[in-house]
């Protein structure tokens, strides 16, 4: 048996969870958001997509707990700490609590000992794709000791959850090493069809990059980390010269002057002399010069 599901916050991750649940067969979905308070076009937003997905809104937070059996907190990472505190009085032993935030580990790791106090289980639910995308199946993973139990209940009804061992926190570890690049990425996107299309070449630019990276992903990042040991010191050289371009034509360069601060800081390891001009074969490699060059 299911139980019920209850959402602190319903925006896109509850939304999108709930509609797939629903799809998939879940009962009763329930859930709290402090922002319909305030009225106005987003509580607006709210309401409509929970009436879409099949989740009944409640009127207080407390209301709210009383009902659910599996509670998932999906308020942004940095109201979770204090969402945990105001639920944890509220919510009784054997209730899931299950925070799927960006919140850092150390404020993850503070919940599961709360929690466990008042044998509440507690689990890190770290998502590693795009919900739009993937609805309630994006791929999540999940630690703590009540992850294996979470899993046992939702992946029945598509969810796709791994569990890894370690406390709460563990997963969201992982999570935060991913946003890295993910996030570095989108603002890097932004940033170069900005420029792109101020020079008149989105196209092309666009174009160019699909054919260069039309290319299984890990022999991308095999390729251009290995290189970096050996040709950093020349891409600093070439991202600067963009950079004029870049203000020449009106575009703050952003990304691109955090990438010649990371390629030149590369380029200071001295492992272009040292290697002949000649890439390492392999990542595990680069990690072994790296932990001896003491590279951070």
């Amino acid at each position: 048996m299911s139980g019920v599901l209850g959402f602190i916050g319903f925006g896109e991750v509850a939304y999108h969870m709930s509609k797939g649940l629903k799809g998939a067969g879940w009962g009763e979905i329930v859930g709290f958001d402090a922002a319909l308070a305030n009225g106005g076009a987003y509580a607006d937003t709210i309401r409509s997509r929970a009436a879409e997905a099949g989740a009944v809104l409640c009127g207080s937070l407390a209301d709210m707990l009383a009902r659910a059996d599996v509670v998932i907190a999906a308020v942004q990472a940095k109201f979770a700490p204090q969402a945990a505190r105001d639920a944890a009085p509220l919510m009784r032993a054997g209730q899931f609590y299950v925070d799927v935030t960006t919140a850092k580990p150390a404020s993850k790791r503070d919940m599961e000992a709360t929690f466990a106090t008042r044998g509440i289980r507690c689990v890190d639910g770290a998502m590693l794709g795009p919900l739009p995308v993937n609805g309630h199946r994006v791929p999540i993973l999940a630690s703590g000791a009540a992850a294996a139990e979470w899993a046992a209940i939702m992946t029945p009804y598509g969810m796709k959850i791994e569990v890894m061992e370690g406390h709460a926190g563990a997963a969201s570890a992982i999570k935060l090493v991913r946003s890295v690049f993910m996030k570095g990425l989108e603002a890097l996107f932004v940033e170069t069809f900005l420029f792109a299309r101020r020079s008149g070449a989105e196209d092309i630019v666009l174009s160019s990059l699909a054919e260069t990276l039309n290319v299984p992903f890990e022999n991308t990042a095999q390729r251009m980390i290995t290189a970096d040991l050996v040709h950093a010191e020349r891409r600093a050289f070439e991202v600067e010269e963009s950079i004029g371009q870049m203000r020449d034509i009106g575009i703050e360069p952003i990304m691109a002057e955090a990438t010649v601060r990371r390629l030149k800081k590369s380029a200071a390891l001295g492992t272009r002399e040292e290697l002949g001009g000649v890439a390492p074969k392999t990542l595990a490699d680069v990690y072994g010069i790296w932990q001896e060059k003491k590279y951070c």
